[in-house]
């Protein structure tokens, strides 16, 4: 196991298209790599992030032709790093999505998967009601992968709130644990 390790944490601004999103990820990942790292995380929805009739509405394509992870598996494998692609949007069976992130390692190589568990379903008020689990499906499974630096335990954005989930991942021997996150200013801020 490496004992140094530097990492570069990309904070994309959300884009509401595949192609700018690409683009922007691009470009601060080369610049990450030039100035020495060697794991670049992306957050939540990275691969791009819309709003319809006040809704998170993120592109989404099949994960087999998904051109923003195909993207992000070229470069980690031109540049030779590791990747934590926080989410992008995957087509759902059922015509909703899959909030899914990535770990792809510095060949380009799929190496784990992981679909957001926990949706954000929440009633604040009679008339401010949010939820996630009608255009989201929740993935049901804890999900560790070795790196060179160690054991990685995949989270995503909402999951923070359910120190259960963490709890499994220590269990599961992850040393490093990320959090990639869409966040309002509101709730963000709360966290």
């Amino acid at each position: 196991m490496a004992s140094h390790l530097s990492i570069a944490c990309l904070q994309t601004q959300p884009m509401p298209d595949f192609d700018s999103a690409i683009g922007e990820a691009l470009g601060l990942a080369r610049r990450a790599v030039a100035d020495g790292a060697a794991l670049l995380c992306l957050p939540e929805y990275c691969g791009g992030l819309a709003t319809e009739d006040g809704a998170v509405r993120p592109p989404s394509a099949p994960e087999a032709s998904h051109p923003v992870l195909a993207a992000l598996r070229s470069f980690a494998a031109e540049a030779g790093v590791w990747m934590q692609i926080g989410s992008i949007a995957v087509d759902a069976p059922d015509g909703r999505i899959i909030n899914r992130g990535f770990l792809v390692d510095s060949d380009g190589g799929l190496r784990s998967r992981y679909d957001k568990i926990h949706m954000f379903d929440i009633q604040l008020s009679e008339t401010e009601v949010y939820r996630e689990s009608a255009f989201v499906d929740a993935g049901a499974e804890a999900v560790t992968e070795d790196t060179p630096w160690g054991r990685i335990g995949h989270t995503i954005c909402y999951d923070l709130r359910f120190p259960h989930l963490y709890r499994d991942l220590a269990k599961a021997g992850a040393e490093i644990l990320t959090v990639p996150a869409a966040f309002t200013r509101k709730t963000g801020q709360a966290h």
